[in-house]
């Protein structure tokens, strides 16, 4: 029987709606790889955590990230763990690009802490039978949701089964938090323990939400930043495909299809050096942008299809259809923007100021709001410490890059400048991991 929570009238609904999702998402291009571990089947866990490893509790922890940028957040805080507390850990996902960066640290993640075991699976389904199932394997003593992964069924059914649930590195959007003040009868007896969130706005937001204690922490990618600072990417194994300037259009957004690639003809007939390189944030969308550039004749080519040795000549675009290179990338762009920006909230534009090169973006970024405002004391924000560029417009955007190609800052003077304005944001991860440690110790 569904316990308290799960009883709520909202989930009768929920569950019809989720019933009806199986058909299509089974079909998505990025849910239909692993789809039988989404439905959480009896060997879910195995072989990596099994009952018979800790007495029937296969779990001590369970990190929910949505994805490879949320992946790589689990990576910094579980590197901040204690070496010598022995732990069973679960990773999981929604995306393979998010299981393939969970699988790629964990080796590393081992050796330096000998005592850790740990699986990498794609999450469960929300309905609740399939997150029923998968609490009742894995029985973790804790849950930790990363970011926006505010999964009703899970959160109702760890509150109905007594698993305490917090969330790290906390964002929330108007239309979640919308959702909350419609079903506050719900959200308000499924709460988390506690929230920690990244902007006062967000905490706002939860604390409307949620019946919790609510507290601002540094956001766990400014440590990630400030890691990439210490070793700098190099450039792309393919930088000497390039025979011209690259021009880099990053995590660009299928709401942008429309808007982006006439940029890259006028940035081609004002720079007769560029070599423009498209990189989609979801790699499923690269055959679409491919089409559309061979529409406006700018010759484009897959980035699968290179090998060193190939030579891609000025005036031609690369559709980037590899995932986890574009640090490599800003390494080697000459300018860059970032994508996400004229449509959807937009996507990480601290990466480029990893490599050294001040990116440009749209007016959208309400995603990253965390990241454009002052800081403690009232240290500057990206934009008035001259490390970000807003624009209104595409055709903004093509002056901007053309104008950064031609005069560029220094990538080291980029990334002194950057340092000194990461040096009073970090520590979100030590505090992640630090809470993780109290909760555990405590239970």
């Amino acid at each position: 029987m569904p316990g308290r929570n799960l009883s709520h009238p909202f989930f009768t609904l929920y569950r019809v709606l989720w019933r009806v999702a199986r058909i299509f998402l089974r079909r998505s291009p990025r849910l239909a790889e692993g789809w039988e571990a989404r439905l959480v089947p009896q060997d879910w866990l195995e072989p990596e955590l099994t009952p018979a490893d800790a007495e029937d509790r296969c779990a001590d922890v369970w990190l929910q990230a949505a994805s490879g940028g949320e992946a790589r957040l689990a990576e910094a805080i579980c590197r901040d763990l204690d070496p010598s507390l022995p732990l069973r850990l679960l990773i999981t996902t929604w995306t393979a690009q998010g299981r393939d960066v969970a699988n790629g640290f964990l080796p590393a993640l081992k050796l330096s802490h000998p005592l850790l075991k740990a699986a990498v699976r794609f999450a469960p389904l929300d309905s609740p039978e399939h997150v029923c199932r998968a609490l009742s394997l894995a029985r973790p003593r804790l849950v930790a949701l990363l970011e926006t992964e505010l999964w009703p069924g899970l959160m109702a059914a760890c509150r109905d089964m007594g698993i305490p649930v917090i969330v790290l590195n906390g964002r929330i959007n108007q239309s979640t938090a919308r959702f909350g003040k419609f079903f506050s009868s719900l959200t308000r007896n499924i709460a988390p323990e506690s929230v920690f969130a990244v902007s006062e706005e967000d905490g706002s937001r939860f604390s409307a939400m949620f019946r919790c204690p609510v507290r601002v922490m540094p956001n766990v990618k400014f440590d990630l930043s400030m890691s990439s600072l210490d070793s700098p990417p190099k450039p792309h194994e393919l930088s000497s495909c390039f025979k011209g300037r690259v021009y880099l259009f990053a995590s660009v957004r299928s709401g942008e299809l429309k808007r982006l690639p006439r940029c890259f003809c006028e940035i081609v007939k004002a720079d007769p050096r560029a070599v423009i390189i498209a990189a989609p944030r979801h790699m499923h969308a690269a055959a679409e942008w491919r089409d559309l550039m061979e529409d406006l004749g700018l010759r484009p080519v897959l980035a699968s299809s290179l090998s060193p040795g190939a030579e891609v000549p000025c005036g031609h675009t690369v559709v980037w259809d590899r995932f986890g290179d574009l640090p490599q990338l800003y390494a080697l762009a000459a300018a860059a923007f970032v994508g996400g920006t004229f449509t959807q909230g937009g996507q990480n534009f601290l990466e480029p100021l990893a490599a050294g090169i001040i990116p440009c973006v749209g007016p959208s970024t309400e995603n990253f709001g965390w990241a454009l405002s002052q800081g403690a004391g009232g240290a500057p924000s990206l934009e008035e410490a001259g490390l970000l560029h807003r624009v209104r417009s595409p055709g903004d955007a093509v002056r901007f890059m053309i104008a950064s190609a031609e005069a560029p800052l220094g990538r080291d003077r980029v990334r002194q400048r950057y340092s000194a304005w990461l040096a009073a944001r970090t520590g979100g991860a030590v505090l992640c991991a630090r809470e993780i440690e109290r909760r555990l110790r405590q239970d």
